[in-house]
């Protein structure tokens, strides 16, 4: 009984001294300030890893918010290519690379010429308008890409539309 009550009084001694606020060995100040700068260089570490996963968590989080926003523009294909009638005999979207909408239309008739997408990009951009906007909430970077195949698959015409386009359109009409 008394080695059992000398064990319990000494882990009582050591389970307070552990609470103390005051150290039970003396440090030297040197001792505290490497103590001190371990402590610091630890807490930046951690700090430092919890913001990395932060930002890999959020951007995890946006690519699949985007993922579901291409599947859910994908569920409206069949609709859309009835209103395009027999104008294309395709229509995909697709998910590109950083944050790309991949519009891809089969023309039913080859034009016999390039299309000029510089002269289209104000219609496009018109056009993408809502879908940037929309895009937005899910990240500030998205772009819409138009691409136009002839009936053999080749390019007929390729173009990224930004928001910096959208925005170009309403600064041209403010301006007339």
């Amino acid at each position: 009984m008394k080695k059992f009550v000398t064990v319990l009084a000494f882990a009582s001694i050591l389970g307070l001294t552990a609470c103390s606020p005051k150290p039970a060995i003396k440090t030297s100040s040197k001792e505290k300030i490497a103590v001190s700068s371990e402590t610091k260089k630890s807490t930046e570490t951690t700090e430092s890893l919890e913001t990395t996963e932060s930002k890999t968590s959020s951007a995890a989080a946006t690519t699949d918010y985007f993922s579901l926003m291409i599947e859910a523009a994908q569920s409206q294909l069949p609709t859309l290519k009835e209103q395009m009638g027999e104008t294309y005999t395709d229509v995909n979207i697709s998910e590109g690379e950083n944050h790309t909408i991949v519009c891809t239309y089969t023309m039913s008739m080859d034009l016999g010429y390039e299309l000029d997408m510089e002269a289209l990009r104000p219609v496009l951009a018109k056009g993408m308008k809502p879908i940037l906007e929309q895009a937005q909430f899910v990240a500030d970077d998205v772009k819409v890409q138009v691409i136009y195949l002839k009936p053999d698959q080749t390019e007929a015409g390729n173009i990224i539309i930004t928001q910096e386009d959208v925005n170009n359109l309403e600064s041209e009409t403010v301006q007339q």
